[in-house]
């Protein structure tokens, strides 16, 4: 045998067994790819889950908006102030009176002794 044919049969074993590792590695990496079919699905998902977002948002009110709603809480907070006020000059009124009604309603049932 010649040197030459004894080099030849080396170098076809060391080729397949590179393209064999070379496979190896291929089949390895397929997992850390993504199927276009999978990125195509989530890229149609998130392109619906967009639209919903920016529909939702086109719903939401503008500016002039809140600030209406904004000066009416103001005003109604300006309103509830008023009535706690008046709740709590009538609870003075009502405590003066309670006195001498509780007095009275005793009397009435004790009877005259």
């Amino acid at each position: 045998m010649d040197w030459w044919d004894i080099i030849i049969k080396l170098a076809s074993a060391i080729v397949l067994i590179i393209q064999g590792l070379g496979l190896w590695v291929l089949w390895s990496l397929r997992k850390q790819f993504v199927a276009r079919d999978h990125c195509d699905k989530k890229c149609q998902t998130l392109a619906t889950k967009q639209t919903e977002l920016e529909q939702a948002q086109k719903a939401l009110p503008d500016a002039t908006v809140v600030n209406a709603i904004r000066d009416r809480l103001g005003a109604i907070e300006g309103s509830v102030k008023a009535v706690e006020a008046t709740i709590k000059g009538q609870a003075d009124t009502m405590q003066r009176i309670e006195r001498p009604l509780n007095l009275l309603l005793e009397h009435h049932l004790r009877g005259d002794k």
